[in-house]
């Protein structure tokens, strides 16, 4: 199997991108009482659409898709939506709150200072498979670590924030996630907070199809799914 990287020329003009997640419900008969429980097997699921594409991006597309070969190689996929974590300069059009020291920790005599960002977050201690929630460390002390709905990576794979967490005075944070996570994972491990990535396949042999409109503009619609390990 071989993984390729999602070309940066090509951005869906519609998207659909969620966690679908693994249940199993027992509704009773006589009561109509419900229960249901968790499975593992929750997975990232996407529909792109890229309409209109002009020759040179078809063309793009059409390659990588048929390099994927169906549903035999995958491609790296992230949720253009949400690129970057609440709070980063580049999805609010200006910077976060200062003032922000310098890698010394010192400030200019008016008490202004640089932006530096928000450190380097890794896990603050290691983390079970299946466990939901993480504790992580390095961010930029009282403020909000990730809200909630913001993506993270871990060790090559794909969480959801699913409450907006705040760094404590020590820049420590608790961070609930979805889906529970795929394996252990040690102290250290770095959080992805641009553009975090899945390892996704498209779900049929199908997903090349190409209609093509007057004037020779192309619009293709590909749905995939994450490729569990």
């Amino acid at each position: 199997m071989t993984e390729y990287t999602w070309p940066e020329l090509l951005r869906p003009s519609r998207l659909v991108f969620y966690l679908q997640h693994n249940t199993l419900r027992f509704v009773s008969p006589l009561t109509r009482t419900t229960q249901a429980l968790r499975r593992e097997g929750a997975r990232w699921v996407a529909e792109a659409t890229f309409d209109p594409l002009d020759r040179v991006r078809a063309g793009v597309l059409e390659g990588l898709l048929a390099a994927l070969a169906g549903s035999v190689n995958t491609v790296r996929i992230w949720d253009w939506r949400r690129e970057f974590r609440s709070g980063d300069p580049r999805i609010q059009g200006d910077v976060p709150p200062g003032p922000y020291s310098f890698d010394d920790q010192t400030l200019f005599t008016d008490g202004t200072g640089l932006i530096v960002g928000s450190g380097n977050p890794s896990l603050a201690v290691g983390a079970l498979r299946g466990a939901l929630t993480i504790e992580t460390e390095g961010w930029y002390p009282d403020a909000v670590a990730l809200a909630a709905g913001d993506h993270l990576g871990l060790a090559g794979r794909l969480y959801m924030a699913t409450e907006t967490a705040v760094a404590s005075g020590t820049g420590t944070a608790t961070i609930p996630l979805a889906p529970p996570l795929r394996a252990d994972l040690p102290a250290d491990t770095a959080l992805v907070l641009t553009r975090p990535t899945v390892p996704m396949r498209l779900v049929s042999d199908d997903e090349a199809a190409n209609p093509t409109r007057p004037g020779r503009f192309t619009a293709i619609t590909i749905r995939l799914e994450e490729a569990l390990p």
